[in-house]
This record gives structure tokens, C-alpha cells and sequence, in this order.
């Protein structure tokens, strides 16, 4: 099994209302061996408000605080989640606004009670 930290080096983008969006890229593993499966690790609270590669994975069956992500990974990914109320959340614009480049951000690690966010390889 390997694991793969992602705590480090998201972009923290400043909401019209305020709030923050949080998005983290990363490069799609390059050592899955045959058979292995790709999981997306965090608390339930996060997992259930993150979108990967602008797809919601709210709906995903989550086992243990872990979601697969095997089959939604892409050669360079976006992680993403919004500090916000559930309507924006469940809203897509959002993503778009911030990947656009439409709100200022800078570039620190997640705070440590956000827990930690990992890849894992097994």
C-alpha cells in the first residue's frame, strides 16, 4: 500500500461572500501496479463537499472515510471544496469561478482540523 499526503499546497480562493474554496491539483499516481485501486482519504464532512475534477463525489458510496477514485483520475486533477453553505456547494459555478481565475487566493496548506486528506494505493 502506498500513500500519498495531499495536505500541502492547496490555493485558497477568497468567495464574493466571503467564504473560501479550496482546490488542490495533483498528477495522477505513476505507481499503480495492475489490479490496484486509487483512494481518496479524508474526513466524511470533507468528502462529502469535495469535487473531483469538477464532478461532485457527494453521491460516491463512501467505506470508512474513503472514496474510489480509480476510474475519475485524469493525468493532472483537481480536488476542490468549498467552505460555504450547501447551496453553493451542491452548485458547480463555483468551481468554475474559481478555476477561471475570477477570485484572488494564495497558497498555504490545509489547516490541521480539516484532518488530513490522502491518496491511498491498494
Amino acid at each position: 500500500m502506498h500513500t500519498i499526503n495531499l495536505n500541502r499546497v492547496w490555493e485558497r480562493h477568497i468567495l464574493q461572500d466571503e467564504s473560501f474554496a479550496w482546490v488542490r491539483w495533483f498528477q495522477k499516481p505513476s505507481n499503480i501496479s495492475s489490479g490496484e485501486q486509487v483512494y481518496l482519504v479524508a474526513e466524511p464532512l470533507l468528502l462529502k463537499q469535495m469535487w473531483l475534477n469538477k464532478n461532485p463525489l457527494r453521491d460516491l458510496v463512501h467505506e470508512g472515510h474513503r472514496v474510489c477514485i480509480s476510474e475519475s483520475l485524469c493525468q493532472r486533477n483537481s480536488l476542490a471544496f468549498c467552505q460555504a453553505g450547501p447551496t453553493v456547494v451542491s452548485n458547480v459555478e463555483w468551481i468554475t469561478d474559481v478555476t477561471s481565475g475570477r477570485f484572488p487566493s494564495e497558497r498555504i496548506d490545509l489547516p490541521i482540523n480539516f484532518g488530513k486528506v490522502v491518496l491511498k494505493i491498494d
